[in-house]
């Protein structure tokens, strides 16, 4: 079981390097749009790059997907903690077990829903950068298929380990 973990937190590394590369792009490209359009507009240059904006929000949206995923092994998505951890042990802690079921559901509908997308995106190219929108629409089905193999890691490691699960962002911050 721990060396399911390891692997989960491996991938999770990774992961994490490729937002923050994909953070680096987005603010290159919002960098170069501001340059573009306003600096170099002010000094009498006009130079177009539309493709600054596409690049951008498709980053971003990967970035999204793949950071929430990230947060759920974590426990560290928007949460009424304050909630669970007030109640007694006997009742927070299955009422957080739960909260996790109930989204991994909605992660699971998530990843049906987007796979359709990606499905229509085969025929679709972006407006500017003419790439296959496929490419933009499989980061739900990625990122959510994503999620729940953290929530189950998070449950997991939970279980393995005899933590009490309501705090689990609590233990990944003194780590």
């Amino acid at each position: 079981m721990r060396s399911i973990l390891r692997a989960v937190d491996h991938l999770n590394a990774a992961l994490a390097v490729l937002v923050g590369a994909l953070l680096a792009t987005t603010f290159a490209a919002v960098f170069y749009q501001v340059l573009v359009r306003f600096v170099l507009t002010s000094l009498g240059v006009n130079i177009s790059a539309p493709w600054t904006e596409e690049l951008a929000r498709y980053c971003l949206i990967w970035m999204v997907f793949l950071g929430a995923a990230i947060g759920c092994r974590r426990a560290q998505l928007i949460a009424l903690e304050f909630v669970v951890r007030s109640l007694p042990a006997r009742i927070g802690i299955p009422v957080r077990y739960a909260t996790i079921a109930l989204s991994i559901a909605f992660f699971a509908l998530l990843v049906h829903v987007g796979l359709p997308f990606v499905e229509l995106g085969r025929t679709e190219t972006s407006p500017v950068m003419n790439i296959r929108k496929s490419i933009v629409y499989w980061a739900m089905p990625v990122g959510a298929s994503l999620m729940i193999l953290n929530s189950l890691a998070l449950v997991l490691e939970s279980l393995v380990e005899r933590r009490d699960i309501r705090f689990a962002a609590d233990d990944v911050a003194e780590a």
